[in-house]
């Protein structure tokens, strides 16, 4: 009943902090992308040499393996210890044994017995492992300890696994029991925790390619979309204002190639966003009457600062559609202000909605909330009102 009890505390522990580990997580990813992305950049004194996978692991055992010796052969260390080849071997025959049995385990044994449930198969192994290792510490001590003239046969007969002289006992086998246990444990332990790190990391650049094709698609869905509606305006200006067609079919030109270089970034300097904006403006100005009132307000506080490109087109794409009074005063305004890490963009226009089709896709901002949703998670707040006849939509930015 205890066990059980324990098993359910610890299991609710680790569920109520699993958030906070998933964000220790995340952030050791994003510690590790950062170095790797630092690393990338390094030209100056960098080899550009392949070298196998394993080299690593070598050179951190070679460390472990000479680091004891700086100990010693420290002559103080010497002089109050008798430093003996068969101290020597017994000092470094477990330590070898041990990343023996760690390497055994962890690429073999556990993948093959412990996630396949072969437990009697995994504890059969490991014992057999524990025989050979003391089997093989008594060749190493027998060789440091013989005689001459000692052979094969005198070590099965009167020096293998014996206490005569002194470098064997029960607590040998306990002491190497021990030591299998624990190595066995930390085995089991690196390879769970080993293959949850992977499998998340691998969930998170799945989602991460997932949200990236998604973006992408979005995009795409995004410009044929403007495209198609200023491509409309300047048809209907063809037969009414040749000339005026053919300079919004130049301006479109010119929008275009900016878009094609400037867009393909997932940011871009917030001046090059509202060029694109303005650009855009001035094309859906060309078949708008003259009275048309439309203006930007453009406070920014950092030029540079990084925004999603086209992320307030649909804002401003709609807020010139929907304000058009064939028989009376229209406007639209567009304030952009960036603060710090906060970007508002504001937009008001005379309210005269064009009645829906019922073919019409919608996709300027159904797309928009998509984008939103998937470029500023929980960095965003989008709203719209109704003031009389005057429509406002209220869009808030904060980067990271």
């Amino acid at each position: 009943m205890t066990v059980k009890k324990t098993k359910k505390a610890v299991t609710k522990f680790f569920e109520t902090k699993r958030e906070t580990f998933e964000g220790i997580q995340e952030a050791s990813f994003q510690r590790s992308e950062k170095l790797l992305v630092d690393v990338l950049k390094e030209k100056v004194g960098t080899i550009n040499y392949p070298f196998p996978p394993f080299v690593p692991i070598v050179l951190a055992w070679i460390f472990i393996i000479l680091f004891p010796l700086a100990f010693i052969l420290d002559p103080s260390f010497s002089s109050s210890f008798d430093v003996s080849t068969q101290r020597i071997t017994g000092f470094y025959l477990p330590l070898l044994a041990t990343a023996l049995i760690f390497f055994i385990n962890q690429r073999v044994l556990v993948r093959s017995c412990i996630f396949k449930k072969h437990y009697v198969r995994y504890f059969i192994y490991n014992c057999l492992l524990l025989i050979a290792l003391l089997l093989l510490r008594e060749v190493a001590f027998f060789l440091t300890d013989r005689s001459a003239g000692d052979g094969i046969v005198e070590f099965f007969t009167n020096y293998c696994f014996s206490a005569i002289k002194g470098h064997f006992g029960i607590r040998t086998v306990i002491t190497f029991t021990l030591m299998v246990s624990f190595v066995c444990i930390t085995s089991v332990l690196y390879n769970i925790v080993l293959r949850q790190t992977l499998k998340a990391f691998l969930q998170r650049e799945k989602k991460n390619v997932e949200l990236q094709y998604e973006l992408d698609f979005l995009k795409n869905q995004l410009s044929p979309h403007f495209l198609f509606n200023t491509l409309n305006n300047i048809s209907a200006l063809i037969t009414i204002d040749p000339k005026r067609a053919e300079e919004s079919m130049a301006k479109l030109s010119k929008l275009l190639r900016v878009m094609l270089y400037q867009t393909s970034d997932a940011t871009i300097p917030i001046t090059e966003d509202i060029d694109i904006l303005q650009k855009y403006a001035e094309l859906e100005k060309l078949r708008l009457d003259e009275k048309y009132d439309m203006k930007f307000n453009i406070d920014l506080e950092d030029e540079d600062f990084q925004i999603a490109p086209l992320i307030a087109m649909p804002l401003v794409e709609n807020a010139i559609k929907h304000s058009v009074n064939p028989n009376g005063e229209s406007f639209a305004h567009i304030s952009i202000v960036q603060k710090g890490n906060q970007v508002t963009i504001e937009t008001e226009n005379s309210n005269f909605p064009r009645k829906a089709k019922s073919n019409a896709g919608g996709l300027g901002l159904a797309t928009f909330k998509k984008r939103l949703e998937l470029l500023y998670p929980s960095h965003y707040k989008y709203n719209t009102r109704l003031d009389g006849n005057v429509y406002r939509s209220k869009l808030e930015i904060i980067t990271d």
